[in-house]
């Protein structure tokens, strides 16, 4: 499948969800009923695409260098922020890469229960210290976009196999999550769209 193939799909999937929609004034469960629960490859490659647009539109606007230094968070800057992003946007990608080659993992990633991985965050954030904000998006574009590459190239047997990731609530092994990397693919978008929140609110962007 390839990009004209999703544009194709996605334009097929509109036209049944707007056949859907004509009865009932219910978008949101219209959209369930058109589109299902089911994930597919153009849906990944969308919602991929949709937070790849949506933090171009966050680079644009800061465009000054005192908005990339105001904090967004107790201890980040906006820069921080979107170094953070850029660095999940590569985790992402090597987890999904790794669990697709078979190979198995040999770090971890500590989720402080209602704290999540700080350790692992700041080390992340540090290590990306001395690169600039242009730097932070082109790594966070060129790692969505090589997801979206894996979300069309996969085969079916790889990318709906469900994989142990590095990521432990206790810090053992044993207790890895696991997760199909499909579903992994639209976590990041999760992700992706929970600091987007923050940044947008903080730009007043609308």
């Amino acid at each position: 499948m390839n990009e004209l193939d999703v544009e194709r799909t996605l334009t097929d999937e509109w036209l049944a969800f707007a056949a859907a929609a004509r009865p009932s004034p219910d978008l949101a469960v219209t959209t369930v009923e058109a589109r299902g629960a089911r994930v597919t490859r153009p849906i990944i490659w969308a919602e991929l695409e949709d937070v790849r647009l949506s933090f171009a539109e966050v680079h644009a606007a800061l465009d000054d260098a005192a908005k990339a230094e105001q904090l967004a968070t107790t201890h980040w800057s906006m820069k921080d922020l979107i170094a953070h992003v850029a660095s999940w946007a590569a985790e992402f990608r090597r987890q999904i890469e790794t669990a697709a080659a078979g190979r198995t993992f040999d770090y971890l990633i500590t989720f402080t229960p209602r704290v999540g991985p700080t350790d692992w965050n700041a080390r992340e954030v540090d290590r990306r210290r001395a690169l600039t904000l242009d730097d932070h998006f082109r790594e966070l574009d060129v790692e969505t976009a090589r997801i979206q590459e894996l979300a069309l190239t996969l085969p079916d047997d790889r990318l709906f196999m469900t994989a142990e990731l590095p990521p432990t609530p206790d810090g053992l092994p044993e207790h890895r999550w696991r997760a199909q990397l499909a579903d992994l693919m639209l976590r990041k978008c999760f992700h992706d769209r929970y600091h987007l929140e923050r940044i947008r609110g903080l730009l007043a962007l609308e």
